[in-house]
């Protein structure tokens, strides 16, 4: 009996250490084009995540700051690992060269699919399409966007 309760406890701790249920991460990919953006994802569900991030904005010349959301649903076994789809919503506070300011939203979907590794190590490979608007002061922001991204990030 000792030794079936040792294994059960065993067992136990080894589910509960591997079984993850946050993420930060960051897409390194999006510092080549003047945009950096690091996130914070929870689990909300059982296959059910809701990532909050923040965004540093600096093409051309406009730059600001902007902050996003997204909801994902999981479709493989576990939560945040696997093929995933869901909306996203998000806002930033731009400026130009010539000081025109506006605040642009944009909202839209994305897919894609993240590996958590045996030492937590995560890579979030991804895609969407949104819808940009607010920006009439700013040239060329109000459009459709289109994002990939890889982020690398670390779970728990």
């Amino acid at each position: 009996m000792k030794k079936i309760l040792i294994l059960a406890i065993t067992l136990f701790s080894f589910n509960a250490v591997n079984a993850q249920s946050s993420v930060i991460k960051a897409n390194p990919l999006g510092l080549a084009v003047g945009v950096a953006n690091a996130g914070y994802e929870f689990s909300v569900g059982e296959k059910n995540s809701l990532t909050i991030s923040g965004i540093y904005y600096n093409v051309s010349s406009i730059n600001g700051i902007g902050a996003g959301a997204e909801y994902r649903w999981y479709f493989g076994e576990e939560n945040l690992k696997g093929w995933h789809a869901g909306p996203s919503a998000g806002f930033f506070s731009l400026k130009d060269g010539a000081n025109n300011k506006a605040t642009v939203f944009n909202i839209g979907a994305e897919g894609g699919h993240q590996w958590i590794f045996s030492n937590n190590f995560v890579v979030d490979v991804f895609g969407g399409l949104g819808i940009v608007t607010g920006g009439k002061s700013l040239a060329g922001l109000n459009s459709t966007a289109l994002a990939i991204g890889v982020s690398l990030g670390y779970a728990w």
